[in-house]
């Protein structure tokens, strides 16, 4: 495992590669495929953006060789980010990244018109995709949700992957919608029965869709095993992440098996904790200063979850790359 890495030598990592610096063409070329992280947003005490924190995880998921990254979903505290924050360290994030690996900015909104704006915002500034949940408003009317992903794909000619947040968004819905809006080519699906929804993509959507699932990859390897195309978790065991994909695809199946049975424990210990869990990964792994949320009461671990935290790192520290 590599050390981890103070101010200082972060700083020089980052002008040794040139991510200080705006890069061309995006180097990994669609369809994308493999473990698209999603990204924790880091506070400093003073509820403030950690813009440190925040290239830190950029860098610490590059080396940890995952295949795309995403900002700002639902666990990267999204509702608790104005609209500046938003596009501000989106820029942050796509300059860092320098197209290393594919970055898919969150342009979700509760009306088109903001949705717009941030799909706008994504392409002026160089990201490679983006994602959006479903009207954050809460809306299940299909035409209101139908204008919200026009507008979106409208806004910006970057590929769309849609997050699958709403049950009026079926396969067939889906489907419709991908032959009416040639960028929208990702779905994100996270309505169960999604292992059965990722089958029925891969035999009815003809190849417009490519299948990616979230669920904190609880169910990775069944998904995997119906043709998903990839995995959408948190941050914390990124590398973890990228490895059973790898090894999935390499072949090497009984090795993915038996990594994925290992990362389930923490897993199941989020399902427990919430999102937090994932800063207090980062914090330990040397990426976050703090596991401050803006929203506290998202704050649930207690000494008996430590420990198990604990126990958890233990098992998969010599699967670490960083």
């Amino acid at each position: 495992m590599s050390p981890q890495l103070n101010r200082r030598e972060f700083l020089g990592t980052l002008a040794a590669t040139g991510a200080l610096a705006v890069s061309g063409a995006p180097a990994v070329k669609e369809p994308w495929a493999g473990a698209f992280i999603i990204m924790q947003t880091p506070f400093l005490e003073s509820l403030e953006v950690d813009a440190e924190s925040l290239g830190r995880e950029t860098e610490f998921l590059i080396r940890c060789g995952v295949q795309g990254m995403v900002w700002p979903a639902s666990a990267g505290e999204t509702t608790e980010l104005s609209h500046n924050e938003r596009v501000k360290y989106a820029q942050v994030i796509v300059e860092q990244a320098r197209h290393r690996t594919p970055v898919l900015i969150g342009v979700h909104a509760p009306n088109k018109f903001e949705a717009a704006e941030y799909a706008r915002e994504a392409e002026r500034m160089g990201a490679d995709g983006m994602l959006a949940m479903s009207q954050t408003d809460g809306s299940n009317d299909l035409s209101i949700l139908t204008d919200y992903f026009t507008a979106i794909a409208n806004a910006s000619k970057l590929p769309l992957c849609i997050q699958v947040t709403s049950p009026a968004l079926t396969v067939d819905y889906l489907i419709d919608l991908a032959h009416k809006l040639p960028t929208f080519r990702y779905v994100k699906e996270e309505q169960n029965p999604v292992p059965e929804r990722v089958s029925r993509y891969v035999k009815e959507a003809s190849g417009l869709l490519v299948p990616m699932t979230g669920g904190g990859s609880r169910n990775f390897l069944n998904e995997m095993a119906r043709g998903s195309r990839g995995t959408m978790p948190g941050a914390g065991f990124a590398d973890i992440q990228a490895e059973i994909w790898e090894w999935y695809q390499a072949g090497k199946k009984k090795e993915a098996r038996d990594l994925f049975a290992k990362m389930l424990m923490m897993a199941v210990l989020e399902l427990h904790t919430g999102y937090v869990v994932q800063k207090k990964i980062l914090r330990r792994r040397g990426v976050f200063q703090t596991v401050v949320m803006r929203n506290t009461r998202k704050f649930s671990m207690d000494a008996g979850d430590l420990h198990e935290l604990d126990e958890i790192s233990e098992v998969l520290k010599p699967y670490f790359r960083v």
